[in-house]
């Protein structure tokens, strides 16, 4: 299946905002961009799914946008053709309801990226299998989330220096 084909299926059956943008470096093939509602985000992806069985889940990339969080999923289809096809597919979530329901059950990989960006995003994954911590110790504080640019954000007293060869702020001297 062509990008085009791929994306023209995605856009009739969904009703996204998407689009093809062509990657000269460092890997030459062509990207597809869906932009997805949060309530539409699981059937989209189950329908990547069913559309290449053998799609590669990658890593998500979430961040805070000030008003809302962002996830971006990063598949690869149709790799045992040439080009692969890489698709990245974004959904988001308003800050003061910061729900994203889980892909563990469609790309099971998917899960320890989900339950990085719940402890540094506090992005809320809907059917998570395994909702428990990954990098922060049990004691770190509830409700706050390193990554968020917000109050919810960790505080200046929190950061700790753990033994990097720079301190915090600058070089050594």
């Amino acid at each position: 299946m062509t990008p085009e084909e791929f994306l023209e299926r995605i856009k009739e059956k969904f009703e996204v905002d998407a689009r093809i943008s062509e990657n000269k470096m460092p890997h030459p093939r062509k990207r597809v961009w869906i932009n997805v509602d949060r309530a539409k985000f699981k059937e989209l992806m189950k329908f990547i799914k069913e559309t290449d069985p053998k799609a590669q889940f990658s890593i998500i990339i979430g961040e805070d946008r000030g008003d809302y969080l962002s996830a971006e999923y990063h598949l690869e289809l149709f790799y045992e053709q040439e080009p692969s096809l890489s698709v990245i597919v974004a959904t988001a979530c308003p800050k003061d309801d910061p729900k994203i329901p889980s892909l563990g059950d469609v790309f099971p990989s998917s899960v320890s990226y989900e339950r990085e960006n719940k402890e540094f995003l506090g992005i809320e994954f809907e059917g998570i299998p395994d909702p428990r911590r990954l990098f922060l110790p049990d004691d770190f504080p509830e409700g706050i989330y390193p990554l968020r640019r917000d109050d919810k954000g960790i505080k200046p007293e929190m950061v700790k220096n753990a033994g990097h060869p720079y301190r915090l702020g600058g070089a050594k001297k």
